[in-house]
């Protein structure tokens, strides 16, 4: 087994103070990194340690700087680096790097991230396993985009093929939009992961937005961990989160956890991954859209309706214990149902009264308190 002792958190906000106790509860310090804007941020509390990346670097950009953040890990004793999500955690780079530097890396291997970081690849590779898909393709210019359109016709949805969350993301609905689409979404892509590169797909409209959480070992078990509703949401943006996910017949359900978990079969895909769907609910038909090899914001709901910790095993799972082991490799089905909504700041300034709610089957996940001034 690897030995994980030390782990840099590749993040901010309420997932690195989310790792940072999952950390804890796994005996692993942890190290967190900050860029100049959030020194006061909850998770450089939270961790055992933290320093502060390039103070001359835009605050994003620090966060996407692997060859800073592999230096910190290595100058402190690190031998594990967990990207949380956002930023690099899809980035093959980073992933390598970390191989490169004898360093565990906290999610799938570099292979896998360049797979499924290429949206045209991972469709075909859906393909190829039976699973039904949503025409799409990778763009490199403005001809790209009108060819698609020629055959498909509108409306289209451009992304960002290197992450999500709603960032690089626009539906477009007419000819005189498509241009200026690409442009906003590069720049956005390019900000937010380090990466302009953009894929664009047939949008289906009125669909709801079903995921499916999976966990894969390193001895090529897979498992799910039932499905997520993420349909509700802004700009994008998933707003609510509910597991399982409601209204859904039995026979469609079964289909899409099927599916997910050939997917993951198909790639030994190792540790936590999301697989998404889009359904149409007027024919009970669902299309495979992307897998997120990361952990995901809504892992929380999964992880309440399931009864597990999805980050901790994370770190088994890195450290090369099997499901058996962990005990998750027997199918068990959710009790009960778990609905998360998301409160994001909308703008800046200082939080001057912050309570959390409590109470039976409340759960906060959070990066504010009292006195605390978002940048």
């Amino acid at each position: 087994m690897a030995s994980i002792t030390k782990v840099l958190i590749a993040n901010r906000g309420e997932i690195a103070t989310r790792i940072a106790k999952a950390a804890a509860t796994c005996d692993i310090e942890s190290v967190a990194i900050y860029a100049r804007d959030d020194e006061l941020s909850l998770h450089t509390r939270q961790a055992d340690q933290s320093f502060e990346l390039d103070e001359t670097a835009d605050p994003i950009e620090a966060y996407l700087n692997i060859e800073n953040i592999i230096a910190i890990a290595k100058e402190h004793g690190v031998d594990a680096i967990h990207p949380g999500y956002g930023f690099l955690s899809e980035n093959a780079n980073l992933a390598a790097a970390c191989v490169d530097s004898n360093i565990s890396f906290i999610g799938p291997d570099a292979d896998t991230l360049s797979l499924f970081g290429d949206k045209v690849r991972a469709k075909q590779l859906a393909s190829e396993q039976a699973i039904p898909t949503i025409p799409g393709m990778n763009l490199y210019g403005i001809a790209d985009a009108e060819a698609f359109v020629l055959e498909h016709g509108f409306p289209v949805m451009i992304k960002a093929s290197a992450g999500g969350g709603g960032r690089g993301m626009r539906a477009v609905y007419r000819a005189e939009e498509l241009e200026d689409s690409l442009v906003r979404c590069a720049s956005e892509a390019g900000k937010a992961f380090g990466s302009s590169d953009l894929f664009i797909e047939k949008l289906i409209e009125n669909a709801r937005h079903i995921e499916v959480q999976i966990l894969g070992d390193k001895f090529g078990n897979i498992v799910h961990l039932f499905e997520r509703d993420c349909s509700v949401q802004e700009r994008h943006q998933k707003v609510v989160e509910i597991a399982p996910a409601p209204n859904l017949s039995s026979s469609l359900r079964d289909q899409m956890l099927e599916a997910a978990v050939k997917l993951g079969e198909a790639v030994n895909y190792q540790n936590a991954g999301t697989i998404e769907f889009l359904v149409k609910p007027e024919t009970d038909s669902f299309f495979f859209i992307e897998c997120n090899p990361r952990i995901q914001v809504e892992h929380t709901v999964t992880e309440q309706v399931m009864g597990v910790e999805l980050v901790e095993a994370q770190f088994q799972i890195a450290r090369g214990e099997s499901l058996e082991s962990m005990g998750m490799h027997e199918l068990r089905n959710p009790r009960g149902t778990s609905i998360q909504c998301r409160v994001v700041v909308q703008s800046t300034g200082t939080i001057n009264g912050y309570k959390e709610p409590s109470g039976i089957g409340v759960r906060v996940d959070s990066n504010g308190y009292n006195g605390y001034s978002p940048p």
